[in-house]
């Protein structure tokens, strides 16, 4: 797969969950924005562009196992990497964490069923 359509497969699966966390958050486009630090014209212009391929047919995103999802670390080293689970909840690991530690925490998050 190019590193384009990985992006853009990357980016849909990233707003697929935005849009769930959304649904069951309560909260108005508004302020679900707002709180998570999203962009209110991004928020739109993907819900319709998700909504538009749900009733044009079948997505073309590959199924991925249980409810994790594939991602790439920015190259940027940031100070913290948030995580935000289907189950609403909002994940914060420093960028400096061990990657055994790192996988340790994700095992308890998954046996936990947050995600």
């Amino acid at each position: 797969m190019s590193n384009v359509k990985k992006a853009d497969t990357d980016q849909q699966q990233f707003w697929q969950m935005v849009l769930e966390t959304f649904k069951s958050s309560g909260l108005s486009v508004r302020r679900f924005c707002r709180q998570e630090g999203l962009s209110e014209p991004s928020f739109y212009s993907w819900r319709k562009r998700l909504s538009e391929q749900e009733t044009s047919g079948p997505q073309k995103v590959p199924p991925q196992p249980e409810s994790f999802i594939q991602v790439s670390m920015p190259p940027v080293k940031s100070e913290v990497l948030e995580l935000i689970l289907a189950s609403g909840h909002t994940l914060r690991i420093p960028s400096a964490i061990d990657r055994e530690f790192l996988t340790g925490v994700l095992s308890a998050v998954r046996q936990a069923r947050l995600c």
